[in-house]
């Protein structure tokens, strides 16, 4: 059997990236065709999907796998001394008179995150369905954002993405990866239990607050940054169950 994984036929930095990866490792990415289809001789090597959360969830279904991610409410029962701030989860409508909020989709991204002075100034508001799950929160000023690809409880590769208000890939000074690791250390030790084995997390630094976690992805769907593509290939692999 060849251990397959499915690319998405989309052409991005980081499926290209993953691609060369998986020349020294007994990995093999294949885009199949732009169908979004994996053909049936294939279906039985396939062992791990990587691409837009759409396309994972459709090739899991051709191909019988478990996309492991957490909770969808998991955010919400995160102790506020890890987030920093307040967060609230529900539906929709439950939030359509609050103010000044930052609000995001608890699944697939319906609608763009952000920060929205009322809710209904979400793009195409009047046409979403008012029972979506979202979460929201106060708003906060991120100086700092970091992308962690975590096997069995271990940091495997980080990259920053985000530093004062502008796009940053470039390596966290050596206080900054010390202290991010001491409180990823704090973190998981709590809640290593409510997470799968293989997961992305997103931590950063809070303006006047400090680190923070900032929430949960899967790495089937997950963008690499400037993450070494080897080791987040081996936590992406470890992110999908065949069954």
């Amino acid at each position: 059997m060849k251990n397959i994984i499915a690319l998405s036929p989309m052409y991005t930095e980081d499926s290209n990236n993953l691609k060369k990866a998986s020349l020294n490792s007994s990995y093999v990415l294949s885009r199949f065709n732009a169908k979004w289809n994996v053909p049936e001789e294939f279906r039985a090597d396939v062992i791990s999907v990587y691409g837009e959360d759409i396309y994972a969830e459709i090739v899991s279904e051709q191909c019988d796998l478990t996309l492991l991610k957490s909770a969808d409410d998991w955010l919400n029962h995160i102790d506020e001394s890890f987030t920093q701030r307040k967060i609230s989860y529900g539906q929709l409508k439950d939030f359509i008179k609050e103010e000044n909020i930052f609000i995001k989709c608890s699944d697939f991204k319906t609608f763009k995150a952000g920060v929205y002075q009322k809710v209904n100034d979400i793009k195409g508001f009047d046409s979403l369905d008012q029972n979506i799950t979202v979460f929201t929160s106060e708003v906060v000023e991120w100086e700092l954002e970091v992308r962690c690809f975590v096997l069995n409880n271990k940091i495997k590769t980080h990259s920053s993405y985000w530093r004062n208000n502008v796009f940053d890939t470039n390596m966290l000074s050596e206080k900054e990866q010390k202290d991010m690791f001491s409180f990823f250390e704090s973190f998981i030790q709590k809640y290593s239990s409510t997470l799968p084995p293989a997961i992305v997390l997103d931590f950063g630094i809070i303006k006047g607050k400090g680190w923070a976690l900032i929430e949960a992805n899967p790495a089937w769907c997950s963008g690499l940054y400037a993450c070494d593509a080897e080791k987040a290939l081996e936590v992406i692999v470890n992110s999908c169950i065949k069954n």
